[in-house]
């Protein structure tokens, strides 16, 4: 299946990708950032450091986060955070559209998959950028 996958930059290197959105909407499905890294794929530790940088680039806080304990930790979306991803959603699935008659003439001309590689290329790991 074809997909647009769309990173926003801002000045200062400041961006918005997919990857960080996923780690968002995954924190917002489980209630925690422990539970997102490991649907991931990632370490925890990494997953604490996207989400320090990326939610320092706004003024509004995206997660709201309650430190371990007795039940361990949780983390929650915040309005904004929420919005966040709704509206970066919306943005793929626009381009998407935009971009459906020359996406299909583009894939008119991809080569089959070979049966004798079954699984299609490994995507770079995503521990360089999120």
């Amino acid at each position: 299946m074809t997909a647009i996958k769309i990173r926003i930059d801002f000045e200062g290197e400041r961006y918005i990708g997919h990857g960080r959105i996923q780690l968002l909407e995954l924190i917002g499905e489980h209630g925690s950032i422990a539970q997102a890294a490991k649907a991931m794929g990632m370490s925890y530790k990494r997953a604490w450091y996207l989400m320090d940088e990326f939610g320092a680039m706004f003024a509004d806080p995206l997660i709201e986060r309650q430190h371990g304990g007795r039940g361990g930790g949780a983390a929650k979306l915040t309005p904004f955070g929420a919005d966040l991803v709704r509206q970066y959603r919306h943005m793929e699935a626009q381009a998407l559209s935009v971009f459906a008659k020359p996406l299909a003439s583009i894939e008119k001309h991809l080569a089959r998959p070979s049966k004798s590689d079954p699984k299609p290329a490994k995507k770079p790991p995503q521990s360089a950028r999120a």
